[in-house]
């Protein structure tokens, strides 16, 4: 069976993580500087990041409308993440966007890679911004589960290690977390 762009939009992280951290702001100035457990970046560093990222999907994927400007202002970088991750939900829901290939950052893909790509992004480093403020990462586990295998047949054929976009995978125990099994999948330690 076939599944839907509105039936994988619903329960689509960018969506859930333009809500998201409801009461504890990523662009609060505590917060911004804390590490993250992707050893690149803090907290704010991995905010810009998700936010040039959906504006480069956004983009791949044919958005109309216009986004906001990359780097906002500290006050501004909720909404502008909110904006942008609107933007890239509306272009992976256009008719026929998930059928079509694009011109990603690794070449041309199907839409439907693509957004798993992004699906994959946006839920390891939610859990990389959960860890960094001390919250919970609350993403479908069936969503999850489902990236992680796709993330495991992407771990196989690209390269890792520093300059890479996957630092090498780390054990997880089989009964963790479906979240945490997908970070040590990427290359995060889970312990801390």
């Amino acid at each position: 069976m076939a599944v839907r762009s509105s039936d994988r939009l619903a329960a689509w992280p960018p969506g859930r993580l333009a809500a998201w951290p409801s009461g504890r702001p990523v662009d609060g100035r505590r917060k911004a500087t804390v590490r993250s457990p992707c050893t690149d970046w803090n907290v704010r560093q991995m905010v810009d990041h998700l936010l040039a990222g959906q504006h480069t999907f956004a983009g791949v994927m044919g958005a109309q409308r216009p986004l906001p400007a990359l780097g906002p202002a500290p006050g501004a970088l909720k909404k502008a993440f909110r904006t942008s991750a609107a933007a890239l939900v509306a272009a992976f829901g256009e008719p026929g966007a998930l059928e079509r290939t694009v011109r990603a950052p690794i070449g041309e893909v199907p839409g439907a890679v693509a957004l798993r790509l992004q699906t994959i992004e946006h839920l390891v480093h939610g859990w990389d911004l959960a860890r960094a403020i001390g919250q919970k990462a609350l993403f479908d586990e069936a969503t999850v589960e489902r990236e992680t295998e796709f993330a495991r047949g992407l771990t196989v054929r690209m390269p890792s290690g520093p300059g890479t976009p996957f630092a090498p995978s780390r054990a997880a125990p089989d009964d963790a977390p479906a979240l945490d099994r997908l970070a040590a999948l990427l290359g995060r330690d889970i312990t801390e």
